[in-house]
């Protein structure tokens, strides 16, 4: 970071000077991140560019945070992005980027025209993938996503550097581009590419001389390439860009993994910070987490999250992402603490405050733990526990495995609770010392395991040129399964495999009750130049595969092609009757074939590995990705007609139990903070507004139909309707009765 980040600053002291020296010069950049690092370091030097952009010779773009991967990040990330970005432009610059502006990302996800169309941002460029991996009808075009949504988009032609060709011979070569059109104007970037620089003094005087020359080009920049443009006249391409770069799904597993949860857990942190502030009627803002999605963001460069950085960097982003799980854990269970405080608990001696942090009510299992000395100071055992709810149901539990291997010290239990909507339930404990008889019996899978499959990958650290993994190498051979737990609530069995010099272990749970089998595997990986993949059958015989992307989803094709996904790939039969989804909470990268939906759970490359003219050398140190030791969750949802969408949360958003001692409060022993009236539509987010103290509410339709919700807010006497196109993504502004409409940098619509 820190050589990126002076490179940038280099760039911007070489291209003041070019402005200073060519009168018609006009530089480029985007990034704000990178702007910010600027004004931190070198305040004259960020004045200047400041002047600069007043006097119309520097170009902002982008609008973003960085120039991110454009598959692997949440909806919620891009819209981070967007508000990060864009509220720094208009501060530091007095306007928004309009152009969008990803031109070494690897591949972009279909929904980028909603995400970058609401906020602000009317054109798009990018440059991969090029025409010998997605064929397109045209360079310049209205990309639509699948809510309708469009923006002018142009795919920059002859690469983004002079490292291959100079100005000149771009502008020869040009009219031999296979998607060459004399009718419309054509984009040309020139400049130092990949480690900054800039525009060279020998670029400009090579244009000059062109100019003179009596070629037909001029200066310019992309906010006015695109102001020329009639978009009537322009084609609708629909669809994913992609592929390129299908290494960058699954290289470097644990910058994916802490992604995610960094993702996850800062929404769970905004959410509980609505819900104390609703609850105790205070006003804290969300300006806590601005750093930890500061981090977030900026680890979302394309080359940090796809995992093809060097390893250093890679090192780097996992101290920020840590960083930011760190602030947003804080902040959660402070938050959910000081709610605690305030519920009235004094029923029981012990309790269990179950927090809900979603937008729905949820039925399903919770794990705790309780701490039980006696065991060890006077041989008294913790046999069963019992919860209570409000109404003094007793709720059985089952007992587990416990966390430490310290004995019955330590005891843990599961239950199958209800919990409302962005709230809590209070259930007390009640203990006893009755030893209930062991219920261990063999149990059966509730569905045809396979085992997983070692692939050899000879590919570099970004798989250039290539768009699946299919070089079969070995299965992995199944060592023992035993079951390890077999009671009223859950089963579980543990499968050991293992191949090559690599083991796994799958703990498999199911209920009695549901149809959602979860699994816990544990993968010591030690292979170079392979990857693992596991593979789960789908049982259709006409499959539809449908991938989660950023707040959307859509169709690809069955076949052995990496794709990109969110947590969720679903196929279906082409009638819909039944189908078999899989969710992961850290996992990107899948393809579905005529008989399986495959995951790859590790991928072993050189890190920083680029393919010819770059070739390894003898007796170089040699370090290869994903060594060692990883876990990583899934659920398997078999289902008959559609499935839903809504289990994601047991995964990504998972109810957070809390132990409480008795007390007396002003808060009730169950509380619901909103209530919303439709599967389809997907709440978000929910966090505090940028510049005010209302809520942001933020939701998507994800049937791919039109539909009505309604949503409530008891506590703010907050009641409204709203209609949603398919895939739609709205966002509302509540400030006690009054709600507004949004856009996704928060202005009003």
């Amino acid at each position: 970071m820190p050589e990126g980040l002076e490179a940038f600053a280099a760039t911007c002291r070489s291209a003041l000077d070019r402005i200073e020296e060519f009168p018609g010069f006009i530089f480029t950049a985007s990034s704000a991140a990178h702007y910010a690092f600027v004004e931190e370091t070198d305040p004259k030097l960020f004045l200047k560019i400041q002047e600069a952009v007043r006097n119309k010779r520097w170009s902002i773009v982008g609008g973003w945070w960085v120039e991110s991967d454009c598959n692997l990040p949440s909806g919620e990330s891009f819209v981070r992005q967007a508000l990060l970005g864009q509220r720094y432009f208009q501060s530091r610059f007095g306007k928004v980027a309009t152009v969008g502006y990803n031109i070494d990302s690897f591949g972009h996800n279909a929904n980028l025209p909603q995400l970058l169309s609401k906020a602000g941002l009317t054109s798009y460029i990018f440059m991969r993938p090029q025409q010998d991996e997605k064929h397109l009808e045209a360079a310049l075009f209205e990309w639509e996503s699948p809510s309708g949504d469009r923006v002018a988009t142009y795919r920059l032609p002859l690469h983004y550097s002079n490292w291959k060709h100079s100005v000149r011979e771009k502008i020869e070569l040009l009219p031999t581009y296979e998607l060459f059109n004399s009718k419309q104007p054509w984009m040309i970037f020139f400049g130092v590419g990949n480690h900054g620089g800039g525009p060279t003094i020998a670029q400009l005087h090579e244009i000059e001389a062109l100019r003179t020359g009596g070629k037909e080009i001029e200066y310019s920049d992309p906010n006015r390439f695109f102001a020329t443009l009639n978009k009537s006249s322009l084609p609708v391409i629909r669809g994913d860009m992609l592929p390129h770069a299908i290494g960058c799904y699954s290289a470097h597993s644990e910058i994916k993994q802490l992604n995610r949860r960094a993702e996850n857990t800062l929404l769970q942190a905004e959410a509980a910070v609505v819900l104390m502030n609703l609850t105790l009627k205070e006003n804290t803002d969300g300006n806590v987490f601005l750093q930890a999605w500061k981090n977030v963001c900026f680890n979302q460069f394309h080359d940090i999250l796809g995992g093809v950085a060097i390893k250093e960097a890679c090192d780097d982003a996992i101290t920020m992402y840590r960083e930011s799980i760190s602030i947003a854990e804080r902040k959660l269970h402070r938050s959910l603490q000081r709610i605690a405080s305030h519920i009235n608990t004094s029923d029981h001696i012990e309790n269990l405050i179950i927090f809900n942090l979603s937008a729905h009510e949820r039925e399903e299992l919770i794990e705790f733990e309780l701490w039980h000395p006696e065991a060890s100071e006077r041989g008294e055992l913790l046999g069963t526990v019992n919860l209570i709810s409000n109404d003094g149901q007793k709720i059985g539990t089952q007992k587990i495995e416990s966390s430490g291997k310290i004995g019955d010290d330590r005891v843990r239990f599961v239950a199958k609770i209800c919990i409302p909507a962005l709230g809590w339930s209070v259930y007390g404990i009640e203990r006893s010392n009755l030893i209930l008889p062991a219920q261990m019996e063999d149990i059966r899978l509730p569905f045809q395991h396979s085992p997983a499959i070692i692939i050899r990958d000879e590919s570099d650290t970004w798989s250039h040129g290539i768009h699946s993994f299919t070089n079969f190498e070995q299965a992995f051979q199944i060592d023992s399964t035993e079951t390890i737990e077999s009671g009223p609530i859950r089963s579980g069995i543990r499968i050991k495999s293992s191949g090559s010099i690599s083991r796994m272990e799958e703990e498999i749970f199911f209920g009695k009750d549901s149809n959602i089998i979860e699994l816990r595997v544990f993968l010591d990986w030690h292979e170079k130049h392979k990857l693992l993949k596991m593979r789960f059958r789908h049982g259709c015989k006409d499959p539809v595969a449908r991938y989660e992307i950023p707040y959307a989803s859509i169709e690809r094709p069955i076949g052995s092609e990496e794709h990109p996904g969110q947590s969720w790939v679903d196929v279906s039969e082409r009638d819909h009757s039944h189908g078999f989804a899989i969710v992961t909470d850290s996992k990107y990268s899948y393809s579905v074939d005529e008989e399986y939906i495959y995951v790859i759970v590790a991928r072993s490359p050189l890190y920083a590995h680029h393919v010819t003219p770059h070739v390894t050398k003898p007796n170089e140190r040699e370090r290869y990705q994903d060594q060692g030791e990883q876990e990583f969750r899934l659920l398997l949802i078999p289902h008959d007609g559609e499935w839903n969408k809504r289990q994601v949360s047991r995964l990504n958003d998972p109810l957070i139990v809390h132990t409480e001692s008795r007390h007396n409060g002003t808060l009730p022993k169950a509380f619901s903070g909103m209530e919303q009236k439709n599967n389809v539509v997907r709440v978000g987010v929910l966090k505090m507004a940028e510049d005010s103290n209302g809520v942001i509410l933020r939701a998507v339709e994800q049937s791919g139909e039109s539909c009505e919700a309604e949503f409530k807010f008891p506590t703010l006497d907050a009641h409204w309707h709203a209609s949603f196109t398919p895939f739609e993504i709205k966002s509302f502004l509540i400030q006690g009765q009054r709600v507004t409409e949004v856009d996704l940098l928060e202005r009003p619509l």
